[in-house]
């Protein structure tokens, strides 16, 4: 099996079970899944690691963490290599897109998809992570009531994704409050922008 799931958010979402079942699949052998919050774990709330252990425990499986945001990453890039199922949180996506770039785990994320079994799931930043490029999300960025959300866009130049499926996402889109800044985008666009609500899902079987 290899597989990509690309979703907005596992809360309030009520495809949810169909999501973790994708992505802790009965037929997959030997699951050896691995969480990688978007910012870091020192950076990130313990009732996230809780949760998804929790869902993890659902299907009798010992959940383990990636951290994105330590200086030597060597440890977490042998663990990515040993593992078969890597989620990808929300949360800041040009954190996470930092973060990935400084520690090399953009690289070895990608060598999982070369593996002859693996499951790749990415929530909100962590789907906009895996398109070609993270524009979409600068433009919920800077349409963002009251201002930017994360003052982290700043600090890139190139928002260029890991590339790893060929079409952008809109994570949590509603077309009442984004088709109109999303539309002048989506029309001169080369990429395809596929739409995700809050409770869509894409799955990608390769």
């Amino acid at each position: 099996m290899r597989r990509i799931i690309l979703f907005s958010t596992p809360y309030n979402n009520e495809n949810f079970n169909e999501i973790l079942n994708l992505i802790f699949p009965t037929s997959m052998k030997n699951k050896r899944p691995l969480y990688m919050p978007s910012q870091g774990i020192t950076n990130t709330f313990q009732q996230y690691f809780d949760e998804w252990d929790g869902f993890a425990k659902k299907f009798n499986l010992n959940l383990e963490y990636i951290d994105n945001s330590i200086i030597d990453t060597s440890k977490e890039k042998e663990k990515l290599k040993n593992s078969n199922i890597l989620i990808i949180s929300g949360g800041d996506p040009f954190q996470l897109l930092i973060n990935l770039r400084t520690s090399g785990l953009d690289a070895t994320i990608t060598q999982l998809t070369k593996k002859k079994e693996f499951i790749l799931a990415g929530y909100s930043a962590g789907a906009y992570i895996l398109t070609p490029t993270l524009e979409v999300a600068k433009l919920f960025n800077e349409n963002y009531p009251g201002g930017k959300k994360y003052i982290t866009q700043d600090k890139i130049e190139d928002f260029s994704g890991l590339g790893i499926v060929n079409f952008e996402i809109c994570a949590h889109y509603s077309e009442t409050h984004h088709k109109k800044f999303l539309e002048n985008y989506i029309e001169n666009n080369r990429n395809e922008v596929k739409l995700l609500g809050d409770n869509d899902f894409l799955v990608i079987d390769l």
